[in-house]
């Protein structure tokens, strides 16, 4: 079981690097030196299993789905933060949805049906690439109580705003749309849009005793945002991708329990990794990330209880240059996220921990609350003619 003091450091192939090896390379636990702030009222397993461990009421539960780049790989996932919320619903929410990130979701025996309010910081294709796997393929397997519910910015103009984006994904579904009719709720397959001023910092969705608050961001183009959510007391700050910037240490007043924020390795490394050219890869983080030092920086402002890195290229090269860095301005409890990392979020203490997943599990439908009598389509005529009688 974890306790205060939970010993974090494994024997890895790099005998330089003190933390945990990645799950990759045969790691189980969190990336970090300090898996627990606090004093937690109750014993957690030392990895998180699940379907066996219940979500306490008044308790966030933080998975990282997502911990990536826009490039996927089996190890990393695009983009995407899911928070569990200890109310009477038993709300989900999901921040960003890249590519690979519903596999996780998928692993984690959550239902498929109650995945219906995803919340984008922006429109870069590794925090919305699932999107569409959500949309149409999940209906089909369970998520049939009626629309994905969309909340993302506005943009400079309107084609570059979340309603003409989500209009556009109805288009490109039209198809699927049109041929899932009949057997699939045709509510389910649908995407309801609400789009919000990037400019402000205000709260975007009140309901159930959570509320969430965008606040804008600088990143790439103007129409990025991170987002706060706030529940019985508990608060969780996303930053989305952003260089550091003064909105996110503002919406952070009064206290943060979580803020995962995105962090880039140096330019030189993330050459080396990647193949991108040093010049590529000094404009990627000089003009739209945010690197470990800068990280520190904010972590430095906010003081998080619990402070999170994602975006990031794990390798057991960069991990801990990436900590050596942020080292130098910053001091508190830091994870280096990686897929499935969770975090449970109480009142007494924050707990980081790897998720034990199988990598061949179904989604769990869940339970509907709408009913749905599916019905035969009608095949097309030329059909008859074409099909190969079986007996």
């Amino acid at each position: 079981m974890i306790t205060v003091g939970f010993a974090q450091n494994e024997k890895t192939n790099n005998e330089s690097m003190p933390l945990s090896a990645p799950v990759f390379l045969g790691g189980t636990k969190a990336i970090t030196l300090t898996p627990v702030v606090g004093t937690p009222r109750r014993e957690y397993a030392e990895r998180f299993i699940p379907g066996e461990e219940r979500l306490e009421d008044g308790e966030l539960r933080v998975t990282v789905l997502g911990s990536g780049n826009p490039w996927v790989t089996r190890a990393q996932a695009s983009a995407s933060i899911l928070v569990e919320v200890g109310n009477a619903e038993r709300d989900i929410l999901v921040f960003d949805l890249g590519s690979g990130s519903l596999a996780n979701y998928a692993s984690l025996k959550l239902s498929v049906n109650k995945l219906n309010k995803v919340f984008l910081t922006h429109l870069h294709a590794d925090h919305m690439g699932d999107l569409l796997t959500l949309v149409g393929s999940y209906a089909k397997v369970g998520r049939a109580d009626g629309p994905v519910y969309l909340w993302g910015p506005s943009g400079t103009e309107p084609r570059l705003g979340t309603q003409h984006f989500a209009q556009a994904i109805g288009e490109a579904l039209a198809w699927d749309t049109a041929a899932s009719s009949g057997p699939i709720n045709p509510e389910s397959m649908k995407i309801v849009a609400s789009e919000f001023d990037f400019r402000k910092t205000h709260v975007v969705y009140e309901k159930n005793g959570v509320n969430v608050t965008a606040f804008p961001v600088v990143h790439s183009l103007s129409g990025s945002v991170g987002y706060r959510l706030d529940f019985s007391g508990l608060s969780f700050v996303f930053s989305g991708d952003t260089l550091a910037s003064w909105p996110l240490v503002k919406a952070s007043k009064g206290g943060v329990d979580l803020l995962i924020h995105e962090c880039f390795p140096p330019a030189a490394a993330l050459a080396a990794a990647s193949g991108l050219s040093i010049e590529r890869a000094t404009i990627a983080l000089n003009a739209a990330h945010t690197s470990p030092k800068a990280a520190g920086k904010v972590f430095s402002l906010v003081k998080p209880r619990m402070a999170g890195l994602y975006h990031t290229l794990l390798s057991v090269e960069v991990i801990p240059m990436i900590d050596s860095e942020l080292r130098t301005v910053y001091d508190g409890p830091v994870v280096q996220t990686q897929d499935l990392t969770v975090f449970n979020i109480t009142k007494e203490a924050v707990v980081a921990r790897q998720a034990k997943v199988s990598d061949q599990l179904p989604p769990t439908p869940g339970e509907p609350s709408m009913a749905y009598k599916p019905i035969q389509p009608t095949p097309p005529a030329w059909w008859a003619d074409e099909r190969i009688p079986v007996d």
